[in-house]
């Protein structure tokens, strides 16, 4: 409980903490010690810490939360301009970049799930490898292509475990014919395994692509098409595509399933098929925008349903268009 309250009033980072983040912290440190081969267990001697509970609640009342930094979605169309002005030239490491943006984008990635986090090295185990994807022809012919990806908000032992499968066909972006080129473009050298490399990578140096690169990029292509690079971020393609599933008529519930977000759709009775995950891709990379700002996506609970959109149009000249920051 000392603790917590330290991150709040203190503000040891210089920055303004939210009393809900540091029980956060609390809890992860929590995590920590459960997964320890020796004394693993709970910190406090494994109490739930009722008590912090509490002490959350009370602080929340006497300080309130500090204003978020407003997250904006990519749209889709401006993904296409951007890439099509800046990344435009055919070369293996603008390929990369062109496959990793649209994969993300129509797959709802998290910055984590086809990046490294900063304080990470790439590993196999834990990150998409060129040994991770499959290409197929469905039924009609159309190709499509299979990422075997690890739940970034992962257990201890966890291995990659979630398919992600897209389908070509979008007219705006396609992550498949993306895909495709990249690997065409940047092919695996004679004797080298694919399991050796990263999926998405800067060709001149070999690493994996990593988050705060992958910030940089979105913030730079958004500033090349005359948006404001400050509301942009890494997480700003996961929210763009949602968005733009959601416009396009798909359910919250199959958004969430195929976002990997954690709700209850866990519970429910159904089975994603192949065939419907794939044309969920082709859907979103269809699928142009304009989104009302202060109903886009602000958390990773997915909220917003669709009855609460019905009827929201508005001419671009009265919202202006979108922005996000990580």
């Amino acid at each position: 409980m000392d603790f917590a309250v330290w991150l709040v009033t203190c503000r040891p980072s210089g920055r303004h903490i939210n009393p809900k983040t540091a029980m956060k912290y609390v809890y992860e440190v929590q995590g920590w010690a459960s997964r320890l081969p020796v004394g693993g267990g709970r910190v406090g001697g494994g109490i739930h810490l009722d008590r912090l509970k509490g002490v959350i609640k009370g602080m929340e009342r006497l300080l309130g939360e500090a204003a978020r930094h407003p997250r904006f979605g990519i749209r889709t169309q401006d993904l296409a301009e951007a890439l099509k002005r800046m990344l435009g030239g055919g070369s293996a490491a603008e390929a990369n970049w062109r496959a990793a943006l649209t994969t993300a984008f129509c797959a709802l990635m998290r910055g984590g799930e086809f990046g490294v986090a900063d304080d990470e090295s790439w590993s196999v185990t834990m990150h998409l490898s060129r040994a991770d994807i499959t290409f197929y022809r469905d039924a009609a012919g159309v190709l499509c292509c299979v990422l075997m990806m690890r739940p970034l908000k992962k257990k201890a032992g966890q291995r990659k475990s979630v398919p992600v499968v897209l389908r070509s066909g979008g007219t705006l972006i396609d992550p498949v014919r993306e895909l495709w080129e990249m690997c065409e473009r940047d092919p695996l050298r004679d004797g080298e395994a694919p399991d050796t490399r990263p999926l998405f990578r800067d060709t001149a140096s070999g690493a994996a692509f990593s988050v705060s690169g992958i910030r940089r990029v979105v913030k730079w292509l958004m500033a090349s098409i005359g948006l404001d690079p400050n509301k942009f971020g890494a997480h700003s393609l996961r929210i763009g595509g949602a968005t733009a599933a959601l416009a396009a008529g798909v359910s919250p519930a199959q958004i969430r399933l195929l976002g990997r977000w954690s709700s209850d759709v866990a519970e429910l009775y159904m089975r994603m098929t192949r065939q419907a995950a794939g044309q969920f891709s082709a859907v979103v990379g269809s699928t142009a925008f304009d989104d009302i700002e202060s109903l886009t996506f602000r958390t990773e609970e997915l909220e917003v349903l669709s009855s609460e959109w019905q009827g929201l149009t508005c001419a671009p000249d009265v919202f202006d268009s979108d922005g996000d920051a990580e």
